[in-house]
C-alpha cells in the first residue's frame, strides 16, 4: 500500500500545508504517524495518508 505525503494531500485538497496538518491533529482525516528518532528535545514524526482515507474525506464533506 503506498501512502501519500501531507504535500500529495494539499494538492488532492488545493489547500495549505497548515492545514492538512491541523486536520490531521484534530483527526479529521485520519492519518498514519511514524516516529522518528531524534537528537534533539522535540519529538518528531512522519505523518502519512492512506488514499481511500482522504477519499472518504472528501465524500463526507462534498456539497451539491
Amino acid at each position: 500500500m503506498e501512502l501519500l505525503n501531507a504535500s500529495d494531500v494539499k494538492k488532492m485538497l488545493r489547500c495549505s500545508l497548515p492545514l492538512v496538518y491541523k486536520m490531521a491533529n484534530e483527526r479529521r482525516i485520519p492519518c498514519v504517524r511514524i516516529p522518528c528518532p531524534t537528537l534533539g528535545t522535540r519529538k518528531k514524526e512522519l505523518v502519512r495518508f492512506k488514499f481511500e482515507d482522504v477519499a472518504t474525506f472528501i465524500e463526507a464533506n462534498y456539497q451539491r
